[in-house]
Formats: C-alpha cells, structure tokens, sequence
C-alpha cells in the first residue's frame, strides 16, 4: 500500500557503533546484524521506515560496515532505496545524524539500528503527527520506571497521547530526574525521531558533554532554547533497545509469543529463495 503524504520524507539510520554491549558477537559482526528469529535487527528497522512509506533510506556506517553493506545492498531486495553514507569518527548520536546534512534536504525519520518497535504502524502516526504540527522534531516517547540510562523528557499535558516537549535530559542522576517525572511517570525517548533539515544548524552549535560525545538531545535542547516547537507521542505498543543481551532475548521471546514461528520461517524461505533467483 502506498501512502499519501502532504510532504516528502526520507529514512535515515545510524548504524556505525561499536556495540560494546554486545561482545565477543559484535567484535566479529556489527550489532546491527544481530539475528532475531532470522531477521537482523537493522532489517526490523527498514520494516519500521516502510510501514511508514519511507522507500528512500540513508544508513551511517563505520565501525565493520562490510558485513552490513554485503546484507542490505541497495536496498532492493528489501523493497527500499539505500544510500551509505561513512562516518569517519564515532562521537555520540548527535554526530553520527549531522553526516547525513549534505545529503538530506527533506524532513526525516531516524530510527536506531539496534531498535525494535512494535507495531510498526506507530511510526505511521508519529509521521501524521509530524506533518500535522510541523515542529523542528517529533519523538516517540515510552515510560520508564528508571529514568537513569535514557534521554527523558518534561511535557506538557498529554492530549490524545501527544503534548508539547518543554525541556530534556540526557542520562540524569536521581536528583536531576525528580523535576521530570509526571503523574510518578518518566517519559524516555525511543530510538525514533523525525527532524527537519534545520535541526542540523543546532547540532553543528552543540557542545561535546560526556566521553566528548555530541547528544542528541542537547541539540533539541538547543532548539527548544531558541524557541522551537518539539513535540513528542507515546508509545503505545513495544520498545527495546536490541543493544545488549537482555533486550536481544526479550525481543525473541516476544516475538515467539506474539507470532506463529512457522510463518516467520516461510517468510525467510522465501527470502532466501527470492536471492536464489537473483543472484543463482
């Protein structure tokens, strides 16, 4: 199905960390490649951009990119339009999206390479949500009972579960986390973004903080300072961070519990049959 938009979005994904989480698997193999069921992660993340009829995709790359490039292509076998673009230097979210300012024109929609979000008919809404508003950015938010490794948020009052984003924090101590919380509830940032090209000016002005890394949410800080609007919606399915070895299980494990395990075979059969045909 092709979905009608008021206007042109492109897909982009960072995918040039290290994993460190993930080790010995991602000192051989990136973590973007993990297996879920037959199905690396990152392929999961083109899946999100389609269900938002998303066909024209930027990935960062750098850290093993071969493995990486060798399973996506240029996209075609997966029904989408790849283009790599290499990040030289690893430092922080932030960076990693500002090597796609050269390239991307349009407003676009980052998701993580190590994310899973489910269903995937939530980056439809975050994207109607987008082009409804206009803000600088909208994020897709999920509540967190320990705010302390994730980017949290201050919003206004939820409306139909969306609200305008007044402040943010990347990381916070206990103490800093307190003025956050709404209703006994932390609203943390899912691996999903959607951006205007202008959010490039407010990275290029933001200051490295921890490790020397460039945060993403400073950034959007930054816009929020010089006025802009950033909105955020809540999840209301599944997120996790496929980064370390918990998530990877529990996404497994949901999966199982959600789907018939026979049809996701026949699913990658027929992929695997599908480059068969291609390639001989």
């Amino acid at each position: 199905m092709v979905l009608m938009r008021k206007i042109k979005f492109v897909g982009l994904i960072p995918a040039a960390g290290e994993g460190t989480r993930l080790y010995p698997f991602s000192k051989a193999v990136p973590k973007e490649m993990y297996p879920i069921l037959g199905k690396s992660v990152i392929e999961h993340s083109i899946d999100n951009l389609k269900e938002g009829g998303i066909k024209d995709i930027f990935i960062i790359v750098g850290y093993q990119k071969g493995a990486l490039m060798d399973y996506i292509g240029d996209g075609s076998l997966f029904d989408v339009n790849v283009a790599y673009i290499y990040q030289i230097q690893r430092k922080g979210l932030g960076h990693a999206i500002l090597q796609g300012k050269n390239w991307i024109k349009d407003p676009f929609v980052t998701i993580l390479g190590d994310s899973f979000i489910d269903p995937k008919e939530e980056i439809d809404n975050l994207i109607k949500l987008h082009e409804d508003k206009r803000p600088i950015a909208t994020l897709l938010l999920f509540k967190v009972k320990d705010p302390s490794g994730y980017g949290i948020v201050k919003i206004k009052k939820l409306t139909d579960d969306y609200g305008i984003i007044e402040r943010m924090i990347e990381k916070p101590t206990p103490k800093e986390s307190e003025e956050f919380k709404e209703n006994g509830e932390y609203y943390a940032i899912c691996g999903l973004y959607i951006f205007e090209p202008k959010i490039f000016e407010y990275i290029e002005k933001t200051k490295p903080g921890v490790k020397n890394e460039i945060e993403i949410t400073d950034s959007i800080s930054l816009a929020l300072k010089n006025g802009e609007k950033v909105y955020g919606m809540l999840l209301k399915g599944k997120y996790l961070d496929v980064g370390k070895w918990r998530t990877v299980f529990e996404v497994k494990k949901y999966l199982l519990d959600k789907f018939d395990i026979e049809d996701m075979i026949k699913d990658r059969e027929k992929m695997t049959e599908k480059i068969k045909n291609i390639f001989g």
